[in-house]
């Protein structure tokens, strides 16, 4: 080696594995929108579920664990710290081991207060993206997650 290390670009477009460069993808996006949401105190992960329960209602947890894509550790954890802030509460479902979450008034207030800083992430990364492009990406990455589901 010449002792000059390649460029993150020419690292990335190196690298063969779709999920490899996805991964590279989804942790840079993760890291733009958590340095706007830290003045909110809420992660990108919280404002994701807080977001998807606002949308959804109460929803039991498995449920909502597969909405998001994660396993039910990941989930229940994740739920856990929403309920030691308040953001969120747990009753029991029609079936007794099914547990229902509910975002509360305290969760919607944390939603709206990160709102602005959730907005200036998504016009830095539209303004990042040449033009279009972010509706495309938008537009497609659900087709994404579909098809990762049911291959």
């Amino acid at each position: 080696m010449n002792g000059k290390l390649p460029s993150p670009e020419q690292v990335f477009r190196q690298i063969p594995c779709f999920c490899g460069v996805l991964l590279v993808a989804a942790r840079s996006v993760t890291r733009l929108y958590s340095e706007e949401l830290r003045p909110a105190g809420l992660e990108v992960t919280q404002y994701g579920v807080l977001m998807m329960l606002k949308t959804l209602g109460p929803t039991p947890l498995g449920a909502l664990g597969e909405c998001l894509a994660v396993d039910k550790t990941t989930i229940s954890r994740n739920v856990k710290v929403l309920e030691r802030h308040r953001w969120v509460t747990t009753e029991r479902g029609e079936d007794a081991r099914e547990r229902v979450v509910s975002i509360t008034d305290m969760g919607t207030a944390a939603l709206d207060k990160a709102r602005p800083f959730w907005d200036r992430a998504q016009k830095r990364m539209r303004a990042a993206l040449a033009s279009g492009e972010f509706e495309q990406f938008r537009g497609r990455f659900p087709d994404l997650a579909l098809a990762a589901m049911s291959a």
